[in-house]
């Protein structure tokens, strides 16, 4: 087995965004912007690919799966604590399963609720045939790309996936178990490689399947704002509608709009203010893309997304606006 050095891995609730590199030449002639995000056909969740994982939730309805899963998110947390896991190794070094040390406690969390497997991402190349990016037409071909000798690491929990996404490669069946030598116990998760459109904007993906926190998804998206959004009351729990965003009126997203933009005007100056907000839209079309390339229907996360895009929409037009007086 290979073995790797170890060192906590980061919780689902602590995962952010990475700053984006844009370039300060980026003006009002250069954006050409949707209205809204698209939004293409996707397929409902198969029950058998859940129960795969739990044949003990065999006849439950996803919703009730759901539900469940989001009420647990804090025995995830937990669990995953629990557990060494390497943030991220050498791609030419990406074992097909890990050997992650379980740390001494007085209290093992319930193993039903540990990490079943690790994802190592990696960023895929555009195709004609993924659904029509909203922005990469005007901006992206101006924004740094970065490759990586590295390949970040995710623990993550197969049932979460599986009840959320429909576009997912296969994953071998897995059951935690702890074994043990001498005084160390480990567990060993396998390795499931997955390639993404937006590698950047994964952590934060992967966090609100885990937490369904749209408060936090919300200000990962907009990080300068994030004091200004009222928090939820918990994760959500709705499989049908998306109950965060309701309290957003349209007022509401004018001013938080015109907050955005006096926020990146005041630190960047009118060229930088562009690129700022335009490195907001990329994010949260690389998380657009990540929705749409793993088939999840999330109403509170697309909620989410298209809020976002809204304001940060406003704010260029308010930026736009200032720049005409």
């Amino acid at each position: 087995m290979f073995q790797v050095a170890s060192r906590p891995p980061t919780h689902f609730s602590s995962m952010q965004v990475e700053h984006y590199s844009h370039s300060p030449s980026l003006t009002p002639s250069h954006l050409s912007m949707p209205r809204t995000l698209a939004r293409p056909a996707l397929n409902q969740v198969i029950p058998q690919s859940v129960t795969a994982f739990a044949p003990d939730l065999s006849g439950v309805p996803i919703e009730y799966i759901r539900r469940h899963l989001a009420s647990q998110s804090h025995d995830m947390l937990n669990a995953l604590s629990m557990l060494s896991i390497p943030s991220s190794l050498p791609r030419s070094r990406v074992p097909t399963s890990i050997d992650a040390s379980l740390r001494p406690s007085q209290h093992i969390p319930d193993f039903t609720w540990f990490p079943t497997h690790v994802l190592a991402v990696t960023a895929t190349k555009s195709s004609p045939s993924s659904p029509s990016t909203p922005t990469v037409a005007s901006f992206a071909a101006q924004m740094a790309s970065t490759s990586s000798s590295t390949v970040p690491l995710y623990p993550t929990h197969a049932l979460v996936l599986t009840a959320y996404c429909t576009l997912l490669p296969s994953m071998p069946h897995n059951h935690p178990q702890a074994s043990t030598t001498g005084r160390n116990a480990t567990v060993n998760l396998p390795v499931v490689r997955l390639s993404v459109p937006s590698s950047e904007t994964f952590p934060i993906l992967h966090a609100y399947l885990h937490t369904k926190r749209a408060d936090t998804l919300l200000a990962s998206l907009l990080p300068s704002l994030a004091s200004s959004f009222p928090p939820a009351s918990g994760p959500s729990t709705s499989s049908t509608r998306a109950i965060y965003v309701t309290q957003f009126t349209r007022d509401r997203m004018r001013r938080l709009a015109e907050s955005l933009m006096s926020y990146c005007f005041s630190q960047s100056g009118p060229q930088g203010a562009y690129a700022t907000l335009m490195s907001n839209a990329k994010a949260i079309n690389g998380l657009w893309r990540n929705v749409c390339a793993l088939g999840i229907q999330d109403p509170e996360l697309w909620g989410v997304m298209d809020l976002a895009w809204e304001i940060v929409l406003t704010g260029l037009n308010c930026l736009t606006d200032r720049d005409r007086r």
